[in-house]
């Protein structure tokens, strides 16, 4: 499906926003879409920039569309793929497809929804990830952790360096108080991607729990070796600076944070206190 997807190709135009690159697409696509309401390759790349942008309701639209107009016997017919029978367009594309809409149906709170067009991409695709990701993140929000621990595992088993796997995982070990299991998920999670802010804030979590903060302090620092702009970041590590008695460290964190947000009260405070303490 690569009509309609050249701009998104493209490097960032001097002084354009991505968002603005996409609505500026978009419209292109749209305008096409008023004289080929049928053109399937088009409502998927609209249906797929709307899903980028936040507007699910409008995505879902696009993309409900597009599988509307297969002609698939069973994409016609409503019914779940068999895994056993290929999809006579590419199943990946389509599995990108279903997929999409799960999330979108996913984030307007529609679970029922969701599920089936999790379950429906799992035929098409039965070994990718982004479907049992999807499905245990439902089931953590029904707070059915045992299946949410299923679907984590299964996309781990069959992706071992899915980094969203293990963060999974953790998310569930610590739902349940399993603190060193949740610490190692985690740190599995952030050795593949450190850039991981949800793993980052469950790893801080953890470790206040358990009262270790050594490897929490350095998937930290590693994080604003490319952020060094983060200032949430910045001030939760000079928080730990200053737990670990590092004030010299702290004092240092908390001063970057400041020249950057020079308003923030908290960071303010914590300065003040790091002042006293080394006087």
């Amino acid at each position: 499906m690569a009509e309609a997807s050249q701009t998104a190709s493209r490097g960032l135009e001097p002084g354009a926003t991505e968002t603005a690159l996409r609505e500026r697409e978009l419209t292109r696509i749209q305008m096409r879409l008023l004289a080929e309401p049928g053109n399937r390759d088009a409502l998927v790349r609209a249906g797929t920039l709307l899903y980028e942008m936040g507007r699910f309701a409008e995505a879902i639209a696009h993309l409900e569309r597009s599988v509307s107009l297969c002609q698939c016997p069973l994409c016609r017919s409503g019914k779940a793929h068999q895994a056993d029978k290929s999809h006579p367009k590419d199943d990946d594309t389509q599995y990108q497809i279903f997929t999409q809409i799960a999330d979108c149906y996913a984030a307007l709170n529609d679970y029922q929804n969701s599920e089936n067009y999790y379950h429906t991409a799992i035929t098409l695709v039965p070994d990718g990830a982004d479907a049992y990701l999807g499905l245990g993140t439902l089931a953590m929000r029904r707070r059915k952790f045992d299946l949410a621990r299923e679907f984590f595992q299964t996309a781990g088993d069959f992706h071992p360096d899915c980094s969203e796997a293990y963060g999974g995982l953790a998310m569930v070990h610590q739902h349940r108080k399993e603190y060193d299991k949740a610490l190692d998920m985690y740190l599995k999670c952030l050795e593949l991607n450190t850039d991981n802010l949800v793993a980052l804030l469950g790893l801080f979590q953890t470790s206040c729990e358990m009262g270790n903060f050594s490897q929490i302090i350095r998937y930290l620092e590693i994080y604003l070796d490319g952020h060094p702009s983060d200032t949430s970041v910045l001030f939760c590590l000079a928080s730990l600076y200053a737990k670990e008695g590092r004030l010299h460290d702290a004092t240092e964190a908390v001063a970057k944070v400041l020249a950057l947000e020079p308003d923030k009260p908290e960071a303010a405070e914590l300065l003040a206190e790091l002042e006293d303490a080394e006087a």
